[in-house]
């Protein structure tokens, strides 16, 4: 009887305690959302890991990132959003709000060094970014050029100026233009396999297999994690009527890519000539699964953004 009062009792203390700290946890966050952050915010840090109401803890939470981002204060600010992710995973009021903090947080980073160092080439770099991020690709390569004139050596900028000249319309030099940027690039960075893999494919559109077939070589020993060299290396490779050579790239590239039905039906065509039927007929069979799945999930995508029933591809 005695130890069963003990256990009540203590039942009892616990639950006063969490009382007391969803009250102190309630006084927090009403001064927070009064705007006395000053007052709120020791108060905060002392409840963060005590607050037992969930509904609660989120609504301190989020008054705790707000006080924070209106005092500059940015590593409270990360770390309550931090906080608030780890309580309460996936939620979409969180994920939201934290979206908009760290974008802040670049905004803020982003105009203190252009304060600090506005002269710098990492200035320059930034504004690149940002007409990138809005799709204005000729501005992006006009930036860029400013770019290469203050540090001519810099790693990857001739790469990206090359990818966005082959985004932009093409025109009668877009690919001499390109080739003429991936082959700085490699001047400056020869270890660029994106560089390689680009000449690639520039020398195979304009029908140089040869010259696609080192490129494309060259870009998988660079890198051998990269797909898309060993599917070009291969395709040129058969193209070229050299079958027995293009398989192997082929079959690595459909193991480091296994849901792109293209790799599987060009793999197939290899096999197919080989008279290898059986491995042909198995990769045909891929190529119709992995392109029936991307229809599926495409749909679904459109159903999900509309809201409204996709038009479904003719089963026939």
């Amino acid at each position: 009887m005695l130890s069963r009062t003990i256990a009540l009792a203590a039942v009892c203390l616990c639950g006063v305690a969490r009382a007391q700290s969803d009250q102190g946890a309630e006084r927090a966050t009403e001064l927070a959302e009064q705007g006395r952050c000053a007052e709120a915010m020791p108060l905060i840090k002392g409840a963060m890991g005590q607050v037992a109401d969930q509904a609660l803890a989120k609504r301190m939470g989020a008054a705790a990132v707000r006080c924070a981002m209106m005092q500059n204060h940015q590593k409270d600010a990360t770390s309550f959003v931090a906080w608030l992710e780890e309580k309460f995973p996936r939620d979409p009021e969180v994920l939201f709000m934290a979206t908009h903090v760290y974008m802040d947080l670049s905004r803020r980073s982003e105009d203190e060094l252009s304060s600090v160092a506005p002269d710098s080439p990492l200035v320059v770099e930034l504004n690149a970014e940002n007409f990138l991020r809005h799709g204005e690709f000729r501005k992006a390569i006009d930036e860029y050029r400013i770019l290469l004139r203050r540090a001519p050596n810099m790693p990857g900028i001739h790469y990206r100026i090359g990818q966005l000249i082959l985004q932009l319309p093409a025109t009668a030099t877009s690919s001499a233009d390109a080739r003429k940027e991936f082959e700085e690039e490699l001047k400056i960075y020869p270890q660029n396999a994106g560089a390689e893999y680009f000449l690639g494919e520039i020398s195979r559109e304009n029908g140089d297999l040869p010259a696609a077939i080192q490129h494309y070589s060259q870009a998988t020993k660079l890198n051998a994690g990269l797909p898309e060299p060993y599917f070009g290396l291969g395709r040129s490779l058969l193209e070229s009527g050299r079958p027995a050579e293009a398989v192997p790239p082929l079959e690595t590239a459909a193991r480091l890519s296994p849901e792109n039905p293209t790799v599987h039906l060009t793999l197939a065509h290899a096999y197919q000539k080989l008279g290898r039927r059986a491995d042909a007929a198995r990769e045909f069979e891929l190529q119709k699964n992995t392109a029936a799945k991307i229809q599926r999930n495409t749909t679904e995508l459109k159903q999900n953004v509309s809201g409204m029933n996709a038009p479904q591809a003719d089963s026939k």
